[in-house]
C-alpha cells in the first residue's frame, strides 16, 4: 500500500512541478471591431482568474508578458461582448469584439401585443423595476417620476392620500380629461395607485397617436401599460422586502411667532392695540405654533412577502404587501394592504398558454381637511390652545368671538372624523391557443369591482362647526367593470435578415356600471356616535331639505373593434398600421362611433451599406408616426341626452305645502362625441460608442379638435330648456422636443457610473374656442382671493396664447404713502390705482390681453444617476422645473399690514406701508417658479450570502426630496397642474395658484432590507 501511496504522491508532484514550470511567453494581438473592422483602443485584456492585465493602445494593439501556455484571455469592453480566448501555444492573439445589442432586442409592450425595441415606430419608452425610483413610492407613478421624457407627474403636496398629477406631453383638455388610460395585465381602466409598486415589472408609456391609437377613443392623453411579475419556472424563491421612513416638514411659511406678531402690531397699530384689546392678546404671554400643534413626524412601514416558482408547464407569483403611513397632520393617513396571485398554465404541447390573475386591495384611510391647515396658518400665536379662564372657552377650547378669520385648529383637528375605506377586486384570464403555427387566437376576460365608503362627522361644540349645529355623513360608491376581448394574431417570418410580418385583428367590449348613495343629517345633540348613527341628528325634522338622502346609477359601454399591421424587414425597415373603430354610448345619436387610425414608419440608416461604418455612431434610426386619437375619459354617461329631475317647487293644496317639481334639467346633444388628438411624431435613437451611450431625440405636434366643453346657452324653452350644454367646440395645440441620454460613463472591475438626463420641452397654445354654433366666450380661471375680493380672475382662455397665461394681472409700480396700490396704465405714463384702467384689466377690454407669466414651464427634467463599488450602490436624482411664474395668493394673503389683527402674518409684513390694508391683484405676487429639487437618493450594500437558504440580502438607507434649489419665497415650487374642469363647472382648475390649503411638502428618511431566499 506504502509504494501505490508514494507513486500517487510523485504523480501529483511531478503535475504541480509541470505547471509550475510551465513555459510562460509574451502575447501579443489587436483588437477589432467586427462590425466595421476597426481597431478598438482602450479594451481590457486580462488573464482569466487572475488580476494581471492591461488596455489596448491607440491603435488596438497590446502586449502581455509572462503568459502561461494553459492561461485564457478575457477581452471586454463597454458595449460589446466579453470573448474569452484560449492561448494554448501561440504568441500573437487576435480578438474581434461583437456589438451588445440587447438593449435593441429588449421586448417592450405595444398594446395587445409586444415588440423588439429595434423593431419599434412609435414613441414608445419602457421603465423596469430595477430603474424605479427608491424611497416612499407607495404609488407606481411616484416610481417613474422624472424617468420618461415628456412624462410630467407631480405630487402637489405632502398629503398621503392625494393621488399626483399626471401630464403627457402637455395639456390636451379642458373637459375631456387629461389622466392617462391604464392597462394593468390588459386589465383596462385599473386605478393605478391600488397597485403595489413592488409587484410591477414594468412600465410601458405609449407617448404618441402612433403607438396608442390601439385603443382608440380613450387614448388621446397617452397609455401606461403596466406589466406585473410573474413566476419562472425552477425552484422557489422567496422574497422579503421590508422599510421605515421617517417624514418631517421640508419647508414652511415664515409666520410671526408671538413676540414678532406683537411687535408687528405695535409698528402698525401702536402700543395700545396690545392692551385694549385682551382677547387677542390675553395674560400670560402665550406662543403657539399652531403648525407644530397640528403636525407630527409621519412614520411609514412597508412589508412585502412574495413567493415564486415552478416548472416548465406552470408557474406561479404570490405576493402580500402592507403599508401604513402616517401624515404630517395628525389624524391623516393610510394604511392598504394588497395581495396578488398570478398564474401560469401551458398545455397541448404548449400551444395553449393560460394566464390567470386576481388581485385584492384594501385601503382605510384618514383623509385630510384643507382647512384646518390654512386656520393653522392664521391663528394668532398669541393665543392658547385652551383657555384656563373660561372667558373665551367655547367647547373647551380658546376662541375668538366675533371674527370670521380666527377658528381654532387644533379645536377643529379634535372635533371631526373623515375616514374613508376603498376595496378593490380584480380578476382576469387570458388564453392564447396557437392553432396552427404563427396563428394564435386570444381570449381575455376581467372583472373590476371597486368599493369606496366615505364618512365624516363635525362637532358643534366648536366655533367652526357650529352653523350646522353638528353634522355627518356617509356615503357609498360602487364601480363594477367587466371586460371581454377577442383577438387573433398571426406572425410568419419571410426572407432572410429577420424579417417578418405580424397581423393583429380583434374586438373588445367593456361595460361598467356605477351606483352609490349618500345620507346626512346635522343638528346633533351628541357627537359620540357621530356618522355612525344618522338617525340621531334633528336637521331632517328642524330644517327639512331633499338632499337628506341621494342615490344615483349610470353606466357607460364601449364596443371597438380593431387591428394591426407590422411588417419588419432586414432588420432595416419597419411599418406599423392600425385602426380601431369604437362605439361608446357616452355619445350622442350622430356620434356613436368614430374610427381612429395610425401609421408609423422606422428606418435603422446604420444598417445600410452606404452608411459609414464608425465606432462613434455605432446605431441609428428613424421613426416617423402620424395618428388620431380619442378622448372620453372625463366626460359623465348621458350627457348627450335630455334629462328630467327635480327642478323648483310647487304648492300642492292637498297637503298644504310646497312639493318639489320636475322638468327639463339638461339639454339634449345628439351630435356629441369624443375629442378628436391628431399627433405627428419624429423620433431618433441612437447608440454612440458600440453601445456605451444611447439616447433617443423626439419631434411632436399634437393638436385636439372638437373639446368637449359646458357651453352656456339661451333656455328659450324651445331649442334649449337648460342654461348649459354639453358640446365639441374649440382647437388646443402642443408641440416639443424630448431627450433621454446617457449611458456608462465609467466601467471598472470594481467600480461604474452610469448616468442619464431626460429633459423635455413644451408650448402649449389656445386655438379656437368657438364655432358657428357655439362660443365660450371670455373662459376665466385662476381665482385670486383674500379679504375684500370676489370675483378676481388672473387668468383668461385666450386664442393664441397657453392655457393658464397670467394674463389679466396689472403690473405693479409702487405703493403709495396712504397704502393704496400703484398700478401700470393702459395708456398714458402716469400710474393709477384704479385697477380698471391697469394694463391687463384694459388689454383684455381691447382684446389684446397682456402676458404677464406662463405657470406653464418651458422645460421639465431630471439628472438621473448610478454609482457602483464592489457590493455597494448610490444612485439619485435631481428632478426640474424651468421657465414656469406663480402666483403667490398665499403670501398675498400674509402680507396686508391693515388686516395684522384679523390672522396672523409672515415676517416682513410691517416694512409694507400701514394703511395697505386690502389685498390687490398685481405682478408684485408673481414670483419665478424655476426649482431643482433632489428628488430621491438611496445608498445601499450587497451583503455576500453563502448560506443554504439565503441566496442574496441587501440593506439600504435613503430618502426623498432632501434639498431644493428655487428664488421662490412660497413654501414649496411644485403645485397643483390640473387645469382641467372642476366638478362641472365652466371654471377650470387652478394652474400656477400657490394657496393657504396646501398640505405642507414632506423631507423623508428611509432604513430598508431586501432578503432573497
Amino acid at each position: 500500500m506504502l509504494p501505490a501511496f508514494l507513486l500517487s504522491f510523485a504523480f501529483i508532484l511531478c503535475l504541480g512541478l509541470s505547471q509550475a514550470f510551465a513555459q510562460e511567453r509574451t502575447v501579443t494581438g489587436t483588437v477589432t471591431s467586427s462590425e466595421d473592422k476597426v481597431s478598438l483602443p482602450g479594451v481590457t485584456v486580462q488573464i482569466k482568474g487572475t488580476t494581471r492585465g492591461t488596455n489596448t493602445d491607440a491603435e488596438g494593439k497590446y502586449s502581455l508578458t509572462n503568459v502561461p501556455d494553459n492561461a485564457t484571455l478575457v477581452f471586454s469592453f463597454i458595449g460589446l461582448q466579453n470573448q474569452e480566448i484560449a492561448v494554448g501555444n501561440r504568441s500573437v492573439v487576435d480578438a474581434v469584439l461583437t456589438s451588445d445589442t440587447k438593449s435593441l432586442e429588449e421586448v417592450v409592450v405595444v398594446g395587445y401585443g409586444t415588440a423588439k425595441r429595434k423593431d419599434l415606430t412609435g414613441s414608445v419608452q419602457q421603465v423596469t423595476a430595477k430603474e424605479f425610483n427608491p424611497g416612499i413610492v407607495p404609488n407606481p407613478l411616484q416610481a417613474i417620476q422624472g424617468k420618461v421624457a415628456g412624462l410630467v407627474i407631480t405630487m402637489p403636496s405632502g398629503d398621503p392620500n392625494q393621488a399626483p398629477t399626471v401630464r403627457l406631453r402637455g395639456y390636451t383638455s379642458l373637459a375631456g380629461g387629461s389622466d392617462p388610460l391604464y392597462v394593468v395585465d390588459g386589465v383596462i381602466g385599473v386605478p393605478i395607485q391600488t397597485v403595489s409598486p413592488t409587484d410591477i415589472e414594468s412600465m410601458d408609456v405609449l407617448k404618441d397617436a402612433s403607438a396608442a391609437a390601439i385603443y382608440g377613443s380613450r387614448a388621446a392623453n397617452g397609455v401606461i401599460i403596466v406589466t406585473t411579475k410573474r413566476g419562472k419556472s425552477g425552484k422557489t424563491t422567496i422574497t422579503f422586502n421590508n422599510y421605515v421612513g421617517v417624514e418631517t416638514i421640508s419647508n414652511r411659511l415664515d409666520l410671526l411667532d408671538a413676540q414678532g406678531y406683537r411687535d408687528a402690531v405695535t409698528q402698525l397699530k401702536g402700543a395700545s392695540a396690545l392692551t385694549a384689546d385682551r382677547i387677542r392678546f390675553p395674560a400670560g404671554n402665550y406662543d403657539t405654533d399652531w403648525v407644530k400643534e397640528i403636525t407630527r413626524a409621519g412614520v411609514t412601514t412597508n412589508h412585502d412577502l412574495a413567493i415564486s416558482g415552478g416548472s416548465p408547464a406552470f408557474s406561479y407569483r404570490g405576493s402580500l404587501n402592507y403599508i401604513g403611513r402616517d401624515g404630517i397632520i395628525k389624524k391623516t393617513g393610510f394604511d392598504r394592504v394588497t395581495a396578488r396571485i398570478n398564474l401560469d398554465q401551458k398545455a397541448l404541447d404548449n400551444r395553449l398558454n393560460i394566464q390567470y390573475n386576481l388581485s385584492v386591495t384594501n385601503t382605510n384611510s384618514k383623509l385630510n381637511d384643507d382647512a384646518i391647515i390654512a386656520r393653522a396658518v392664521t391663528f394668532l400665536p398669541t393665543l392658547p390652545i385652551t383657555d384656563p379662564t373660561g372667558a373665551n372657552n367655547v367647547g373647551g377650547y380658546y376662541e375668538v368671538g366675533g371674527s370670521f378669520d380666527l377658528f381654532n385648529p387644533v379645536a377643529m383637528l379634535n372635533s371631526q372624523r373623515f375616514d374613508q375605506q376603498k376595496r378593490l377586486l380584480i380578476g382576469g384570464v387570458n388564453l392564447r391557443y396557437e392553432i396552427i403555427d404563427g396563428l394564435t387566437l386570444g381570449v381575455n376576460g376581467a372583472y373590476q369591482n371597486e368599493n369606496t365608503d366615505e364618512s365624516r362627522s363635525r362637532d358643534r361644540s366648536i366655533k367652526a362647526f357650529q352653523s350646522t349645529n353638528g353634522e355627518a355623513y356617509r356615503k357609498m360608491d360602487q364601480v363594477n367593470n367587466k371586460l371581454l376581448e377577442l383577438t387573433a394574431t398571426y406572425t410568419k417570418a419571410f426572407g432572410q435578415n429577420n424579417s417578418n410580418f405580424n397581423v393583429l385583428g380583434g374586438y373588445s367590449y367593456q361595460n361598467i356600471i356605477y351606483d352609490g348613495f349618500q345620507a346626512r343629517n346635522a343638528q346633533f345633540l351628541t357627537n359620540t356616535l357621530s356618522y355612525d348613527n344618522l338617525g340621531l341628528g334633528a336637521g331632517t325634522l328642524l330644517s327639512p331639505a331633499s338632499n337628506y338622502a341621494t342615490s344615483y346609477r349610470n353606466a357607460t359601454t364601449l364596443a371597438s373593434f380593431f387591428a394591426r399591421a407590422t411588417v419588419n424587414m432586414n432588420d432595416k425597415y419597419n411599418l406599423t398600421a392600425t385602426v380601431r373603430r369604437d362605439g361608446s354610448s357616452k355619445f350622442g345619436a350622430n356620434n356613436k362611433w368614430g374610427l381612429f387610425p395610425s401609421i408609423g414608419a422606422g428606418w435603422t440608416l446604420t444598417n445600410e451599406d452606404f452608411f459609414p461604418k464608425s465606432t462613434t455612431l455605432n446605431y441609428l434610426k428613424l421613426r416617423l408616426g402620424w395618428g388620431q386619437t380619442g378622448n372620453s375619459e372625463g366626460l359623465k354617461p348621458y350627457q348627450s341626452l335630455q334629462l328630467y329631475g327635480q327642478k323648483g317647487t310647487y304648492y300642492d293644496g292637498s297637503v298644504a305645502d310646497f312639493l318639489p317639481g320636475y322638468g327639463i334639467t339638461q339639454n339634449a346633444n345628439p351630435n356629441l362625441k369624443w375629442e378628436v388628438l391628431t399627433t405627428s411624431n419624429a423620433g431618433l435613437d441612437f447608440q454612440l460608442l458600440n453601445g456605451r451611450f444611447s439616447g433617443t431625440l423626439e419631434f411632436y405636434s399634437k393638436t385636439t379638435k372638437d373639446m368637449l366643453y359646458r357651453y352656456s346657452v339661451p333656455a328659450d324653452g324651445v331649442k334649449y330648456f337648460t342654461n348649459f350644454i354639453w358640446a365639441n367646440v374649440g382647437t388646443m395645440r402642443n408641440r416639443g422636443i424630448e431627450l433621454s441620454f446617457g449611458g456608462d460613463l465609467i466601467q471598472k472591475d470594481n467600480f461604474s457610473w452610469t448616468s442619464r438626463i431626460v429633459g423635455a420641452y413644451n408650448k402649449n397654445t389656445i386655438v379656437n374656442l368657438k364655432s358657428d354654433e357655439f362660443d365660450s366666450g371670455l373662459i376665466r380661471f385662476n381665482a385670486f382671493g383674500g379679504r375684500g375680493l370676489s370675483d378676481v380672475f388672473a387668468s383668461y382662455l385666450w386664442p393664441g396664447r397657453p392655457l393658464g397665461e397670467f394674463n389679466n394681472v396689472p403690473t405693479f409700480v409702487d405703493y403709495t404713502a396712504d397704502g393704496k396700490v400703484l398700478l401700470k396704465p393702459g395708456t398714458g405714463d402716469q400710474p393709477t390705482t384704479d385697477v380698471s384702467k391697469a394694463d391687463a384689466a384694459t388689454g383684455i377690454n381691447t382684446q389684446n390681453p397682456i402676458a404677464q407669466g406662463n405657470p406653464q414651464p418651458f422645460l421639465t427634467g431630471s439628472f438621473i444617476n448610478t454609482f457602483t463599488y464592489k457590493g455597494f450602490d448610490l444612485n439619485f436624482q435631481i428632478r426640474g422645473s424651468f421657465g414656469n411664474k406663480i402666483l403667490n395668493n398665499l403670501r398675498s394673503n400674509l402680507m396686508i399690514p391693515g388686516s395684522i389683527l384679523e390672522t396672523n402674518m409672515l415676517n416682513g409684513v410691517a416694512a409694507l406701508p400701514k394703511d395697505y390694508g386690502t389685498n390687490v391683484l398685481s405682478t408684485y405676487w408673481l414670483e419665478n417658479g424655476t426649482y431643482a429639487r433632489l428628488d430621491n437618493w438611496q445608498i445601499g450594500y450587497n451583503i455576500r450570502t453563502g448560506g443554504k437558504y439565503l441566496s442574496a440580502a441587501r440593506v439600504y438607507l435613503g430618502g426623498n426630496n432632501l434639498f431644493t434649489l428655487t428664488s421662490y419665497k412660497g413654501v414649496d415650487p411644485e403645485l397643483q397642474v390640473k387645469a382641467d374642469l372642476q366638478n362641472e363647472s365652466q371654471a377650470p382648475n387652478n394652474i400656477g395658484m400657490d394657496f393657504s390649503n396646501i398640505y405642507p411638502k414632506t423631507r423623508s428618511f428611509q432604513l430598508g432590507v431586501n432578503l432573497t431566499f
